[in-house]
């Protein structure tokens, strides 16, 4: 993977994951709470500023009612 690809998969999961926050009604603050993560670390995805793990990525999906791919995919 290069770290355009990189780049690219960081600022979708960006895009995504306050999309689909807002569009289920979540503040951050709930979200990270229903999810078993720091509020900070919503945050930091959402801004671009880390690379969450695996496990992060999943209890974000579970608790957001997606797949991890959702959270990744590419959107136009």
């Amino acid at each position: 993977m290069t770290q355009q690809s990189l780049e690219q998969l960081i600022s979708d999961l960006s895009v995504n994951l306050k999309a689909l926050r807002e569009a289920k009604g979540y503040a951050q603050d709930s979200l990270a709470l229903d999810a078993d993560i720091h509020r900070t670390m919503i945050s930091k995805i959402e801004r671009k500023l880390t690379n969450p793990s695996l496990d992060t990525l999943v209890k974000l999906a579970n608790t957001l009612n997606v797949s991890v791919s959702e959270l990744l995919a590419r959107r136009d």
